[in-house]
């Protein structure tokens, strides 16, 4: 007697895959031996890592990550798969993993802000999950969109700090079809030492019988054995093989326990066609429906599944039940179904002729916009169809709203549309427009002035000329083409074509490049008028513009209080109406300098946040850039040096993927941290990427004299101070020339002590060099009368009149004033050179060499311990226990700074909590954790936990 055997038997069968099982099981016992919060103090610890399955289509790579996860214990477990539909959703598949510990306002951050802002808070959260072993698993990502890569390989510089096992699958396939975001990945990863590849190959003949049998319920042989064969191995082919065969009732069992299959079989089939069979025996409005489901994606919105069929749900719950009974759909998360597996999804989409997907696809998303769908998921599916006219508005309006959420979509959009039309069709010329801007945003000014000027050639709408000449004059100004921007914003100011409310931008912006070019007279004039202007029609973008240049000019002729007033006012403007036209002038960062120069360090920190997040929400990259820029600059005489350099850090890794420049000064800073940290020799390479004779084009605003000071390196390197004198000296005639008295103010100190070196060695140089230093210590005296409050300017007057006078009593009072403002290399500074005045034998000598050498080493300025231990020796000034150098590695190697990061990390405190607790930006927290992990000779933070426990033990012990 045979008995039949039926298809409701179970269709999943994992057999086959044990090595590639035990390296998931591996890494995922490595994962589970503690974290950071919980301060271990075993020798078992866990890194970041990721493994990558490969395969082909149907090899069971989702099977063997689900077999492995069910092993993830005391792991939390977050996944996601990427959709073919899903390549423009910005962060598709990082938001869809997250999703479980994301809050309404993440998700609404996710829905209409910036991708950059929606980066950082995906890092934030990251951070979060990661304070316990985490796994995320990233299925086909050959999928996944570009943001989602570029931001994996991002967080590659740090995973190794994290207990986080990122578990991804990708289709094998030629290295030609990988998207160039995913090579990246994979190559960053594998640079890194982070990379585990598992490629899963075909089964062999013995494990496809075991599934067969397993499915079949009988032993195979023979025809049937020979039919399994034909699936190649491929066990989502074998598996549908066989339940096409059970639902035909063409298998059944023999009195022995014996699978034979009795009815004839025809040529070996393709996964194509079984699928197709399994297909056909649906009803055909549920065989519709599928059809409908796939062109939404692997997985679907049950709500766009409605509004696109336009049926309710009572109609569409038969159909749904009987396509999850036979297989097809089964349950994704919350309102979200998708395909059991992809393939069914691409066999129903093979299954219908290119043209009719396509105008399906249309039909969607003109459904989908009425019913008010993200445009972002409206634009995926307008992109999949030809472009017909009536589109074109429709993907103008697209553009225009995921100009910020999702840029790539949006120039994709605005490239259709340029290419379906002329040069002379106004639509072609607001998308050109559109590109243009979404250039300047993202920090391509070279390409935003060219399309901005082949607009500008053409008949331009009214309503989008405004906005095109403004995207030229400020990227000539970012291409440091002063002069063509100036021309540019005087022409627009005139122009009668614009509103008034247009011309009152250009000319507040017409400052701006005259400044730049050294007219910093005519700069307030027509600062001063386009603030009036922008007044009278209500502009408060050009009140912004005009308020930040008359404040920035303030600010560098020393007239303090009135920079902080005038920076205050356009910060709060651009506070109450954020847009980039009130954002485009950096408001805040230039507030915190100013700040900074008036020595009121407490909000300066939180205005650089503030401007890098006002950025990040409008997509704005060349403002995130002016943040870290200007913000190295606030922070270059308060900070400790390796603090700076963590903020040149990030400045530096934005600024390799942009083409405008704002880093003149912050070449000059970094040559001036590496050389007080090392000696002049070290900070060459910086010195020599700075002009011999800096041209005004480079950079006009505050903080010109680090320019000087960067240049004067080459000088320093040699030992020639006459050179180095030289340099600085025509530095300050062309700082004094435009008025820029606090940039001299910052060189003078300097100058005087030069001065006074070059008339020891050179007597036939004396009357000069004192003559210059008279003028150094009179314009430093009466920058610091016009600023009464501000101690640190007037301890400097104090030291340059005491180091050119040598009166040692100045110098005691200078170092007394400047020990109470946070200027602590200042304050090391003077004390050196008091401390030097003094006559040998004097009572303050070794107090004050001692005050100095520790200021030296609390700032990480190692060289200055070095030279001025040896200068004190000379003078006969025995400095008791001398503070040295710092040393490369190890505990004592850490600063200050690193030294309280180190503790935070190891009581399991996340990036973001240590940078709200220490008031410094994640990023910068993320450099200082990797420098205390390499000069400890760790690799995770939970190495770093035992570190530092054990340390604390150890400290205890010894009482």
């Amino acid at each position: 007697m045979q008995t039949p055997v039926h298809a409701g038997r179970s269709t999943r069968v994992f057999l086959g895959r044990d090595a590639e099982l035990a390296v998931l099981a591996a890494a995922l016992d490595r994962g589970t031996q503690g974290a950071p919060r919980r301060a271990p103090h075993g020798d078992d610890t866990t890194n970041g890592h990721v493994i990558m399955v490969r395969g082909e289509a149907g090899i069971g790579k989702t099977s063997l990550l689900d077999a492995a996860m069910r092993r993830a214990y005391g792991r939390r477990v977050l996944q996601a798969s990427a959709d073919v539909m899903d390549r423009r959703r910005t962060y598709g598949i990082l938001l869809d993993a997250f999703a479980p510990v994301l809050t309404d306002d993440d998700r609404r951050l996710a829905a209409v802000q910036d991708k950059y802002a929606v980066a950082e808070r995906l890092l934030t959260i990251v951070d979060a999950v990661a304070v316990e072993p985490t796994v995320v698993v990233l299925e086909d990502l050959q999928w996944a969109d570009k943001s989602s890569l570029a931001l994996l390989t991002r967080l590659s510089h740090t995973l190794e700090q994290l207990p986080l096992l990122i578990v991804g699958s990708m289709r094998s396939q030629a290295p030609r079809e990988t998207p160039h975001e995913l090579d990246r990945l994979l190559v960053a990863l594998s640079d890194r030492d982070l990379l585990t590849t598992i490629e899963l190959g075909t089964l062999p003949a013995e494990t496809c019988v075991a599934i067969a049998e397993c499915l079949a319920g009988g032993r195979i042989s023979g025809t049937l054995e020979r039919y399994v064969g034909t699936a190649g191995g491929n066990p989502l082919f074998l598996t549908e093989m066989m339940r096409a065969l059970l639902r035909d009732g063409a298998v059944t069992i023999g009195p022995r326990g014996e699978a034979r299959l009795d009815a004839p079989v025809g040529p070996s089939p393709s996964l194509a066609m079984v699928m197709m069979r399994h297909l056909s025996h649906l009803s055909s409005p549920s065989r519709d429906l599928l059809r409908t489901a796939a062109l939404l994606g692997t997985r679907f919105s049950l709500s766009q599944l409605r509004v696109v069929v336009d049926q309710p749900m009572s109609v569409l719950v038969p159909m749904l039940q009987e396509t999850f009974a036979a297989g097809f759909l089964e349950d994704a998360e919350q309102d979200m179904l998708g395909f059991r597996h992809e393939l069914i999804q691409e066999v129903l989409l093979q299954d219908l002729p290119a043209p009719v997907r396509a105008e399906l696809h249309r039909e969607i998303a003109i459904r989908l916009e009425a019913a008010d769908v993200s445009p972002a998921t409206v634009a995926g599916h307008l992109l999949q169809a030809p472009t017909d006219a009536p589109d074109l508005p429709r993907m103008l309006r697209l553009a225009q709203r995921t100009a910020v959420s999702a840029p790539e979509t949006a120039v994709e959009l605005w490239n259709r549309v340029i290419d379906a039309t002329t040069s002379d069709d106004p639509l072609n010329t607001q998308a050109v427009a559109g590109l243009a801007r979404a250039a300047l945003s993202s920090g391509r000014v070279v390409d935003a002035a060219d399309l901005a000027a082949v607009v500008l050639r053409r008949d331009v709408p009214p309503e989008s000329l405004a906005g095109v000449t403004r995207t030229l004059t400020q990227s000539l100004l970012l291409q440091h083409r002063h002069a063509d921007a100036r021309d540019a914003a005087d022409r627009y100011a005139a122009a009668e074509v614009l509103e008034p409310y247009d011309r009152a931008t250009h000319l507040a912006f017409a400052g701006w490049p005259r400044m730049m070019l050294g007219d910093v007279d005519g700069a307030l004039r027509v600062a001063r008028d386009g603030a009036a202007m922008a007044a009278a029609t209500g502009n408060v973008g050009a009140e912004v513009i005009a308020l930040s240049l008359q404040g920035q000019i303030a600010n560098c002729r020393g007239d303090l209080d009135a920079a902080i007033v005038a920076l205050t006012d356009a910060a709060a403007k651009a506070d109450r109406h954020p847009s980039l036209s009130t954002l485009e002038t950096f408001p805040h960062a230039l507030l915190a300098v100013a700040l900074a120069d008036a020595g009121r360090t407490d909000a300066i920190v939180e205005l650089l946040q503030h401007s890098l997040e006002l950025a990040e929400n409008l997509g704005y990259r060349t403002g995130m850039l002016a943040a870290h820029s200007l913000g190295a600059q606030a922070r270059s005489r308060t900070g400790a040096l390796s603090d700076l350099a963590a903020e040149l850090d990030a400045h530096g890794a934005m600024v390799a993927s942009m083409d405008v420049r704002l880093d003149a000064p912050v070449r000059g800073i970094r040559a001036y941290v590496v050389a007080h940290q090392r000696g002049p020799g070290a900070a060459l390479e910086w010195s020599a990427s700075l002009d011999p004779v800096p041209a005004w084009s480079m950079w006009g605003g505050r903080g010109r004299s680090w320019i000087w000071q960067g240049v004067s390196q080459r000088q320093r390197a040699a030992g020639d101070d006459s050179a180095t004198f030289d340099v600085l000296w025509e530095g300050w005639r062309e700082l004094r020339a435009v008025r820029a008295e606090v940039d001299a103010a910052e060189i003078a100190l300097d100058l005087v002590d030069l001065a006074r070196s070059v008339a020891g060695v050179h007597p036939s140089a004396r009357a000069a060099a004192a003559q210059r230093s008279r003028e150094v210590v009179d314009a430093v005296a009466t920058l610091a009368d016009r600023n009464p409050d501000v101690a640190h300017l007037r301890a400097t007057a104090l030291a340059v009149e005491g180091v050119s006078t040598d009166d040692a009593d100045l110098l005691l009072e200078a170092a007394g004033m400047m020990a109470t403002t946070p200027r602590r290399f200042e304050h090391a500074r003077v004390s050196e050179l008091a401390a030097l005045a003094l006559p040998v034998g004097h009572a303050d000598s070794r107090s004050l060499a001692e005050t100095s050498l520790r200021g030296y080493s609390d700032v990480g300025a190692d060289h200055d311990v070095i030279r001025a231990r040896a200068a004190f020796r000379r003078k006969g000034i025995a400095v008791l226990a001398p503070p040295r150098a710092r040393p490369a590695t190890g505990w004592e190697s850490l600063t200050r700074t690193e030294e309280r990061i180190a503790s935070r990390v190891a009581t399991g405190a996340t990036n973001p909590e240590i940078a709200a607790n220490l008031s410094v930006s994640r990023r910068t927290v993320e450099t200082h954790v990797s420098n205390v992990l390499a000069k400890l000779g760790l690799r995770s933070r939970t190495e770093l936990a035992v570190f530092v426990s054990r340390r604390l033990d150890d400290v205890g012990q010894d009482g």
